[in-house]
């Protein structure tokens, strides 16, 4: 049976930077892109039916949080300015979505892709406790995160598509096997109503993924740079992927791996 945290200790390394010191509870997806409520969360096995009889779900108050991130990282960088333009992003999606209007194969919405790919990023690095790692790959992305001046990291691909279901999808380091591609991929997504996220480590062949926009391809743009991001509304994969394997696939999963759904009152 899979466990996981998401509440560490009150001092601790933070996931992104790795300074020790007060650790502060994030929202993911951060408040402003979901409607905040009581949500049941648990590990992917249990929802893609790996794990039978599956395990309760555990209760989390106010949307899915995990104490993982010191307060420069969480409240001046995510808070007060990436999160910002990743709500705008996934809300004007969303005003599309649930509008009347006949909507056309590709809609654009505004968005500034240097924050919203820091956002991504920095809410994905929040799951799973006590999850800093050193090395040459974190030192590179805590740099891009923590400095809008800089481009984003060559290895790095962030796709991203509409999705338009209710579960909650966080994973963070698993890796996917395409039997049709000679290497794995190690992956981090982010799936909840409107949007998901695919982030991609250094692009291995056969996980391209040419269907979805990519936020890599605006990697050197301006960080205050509005731009309009297109939308495919004629790729939009069925609800269970990439997480779910298929005839030609397998995945592996470790702490880090999460499906939540808003909490439904029952009456007594």
């Amino acid at each position: 049976m899979k466990r996981f945290l998401t509440r560490g200790p009150k001092e601790g390394r933070c996931n992104i930077c790795g300074e020790f010191g007060q650790l502060t509870e994030d929202h993911t997806p951060p408040k402003g892109s979901v409607r905040v409520t009581q949500m049941e969360v648990n590990h992917l096995t249990s929802v893609l039916g790996a794990d039978r009889p599956g395990p309760k779900p555990r209760i989390s108050q106010n949307g899915v949080k995990f104490r993982t991130l010191c307060k420069r990282c969480n409240n001046s960088a995510l808070g007060l300015n990436y999160d910002l333009a990743f709500n705008d992003f996934t809300q004007g999606i969303k005003s599309y979505l649930t509008s009347s209007i006949k909507l056309p194969s590709v809609m654009y919405v505004s968005g500034k892709p240097g924050k919203i790919a820091r956002a991504v990023f920095g809410h994905l690095s929040a799951v799973g406790v006590d999850r800093f790692h050193e090395g040459d790959r974190s030192d590179e992305m805590m740099e891009w995160f923590l400095d809008e001046s800089l481009p984003m990291p060559s290895r790095l691909r962030i796709k991203y598509w509409v999705y338009p279901y209710k579960t909650q999808i966080l994973i963070r380091d698993s890796a996917i096997r395409d039997l049709r591609a000679q290497d794995a991929a190690v992956f981090w997504l982010m799936k909840f109503f409107p949007v998901a996220f695919l982030v991609l480590w250094d692009s291995p062949s056969g996980y391209e993924y040419p269907q979805f926009a990519d936020l890599a391809r605006w990697g050197n743009a301006d960080p205050e740079a509005e731009i309009e991001l297109p939308i495919y509304l004629n790729s939009v994969p069925h609800e269970r992927w990439p997480e779910a394997p298929e005839d030609h696939s397998f995945l592996l999963y470790g702490e880090g791996a999460v499906a939540a759904n808003a909490r439904i009152k029952r009456r007594s």
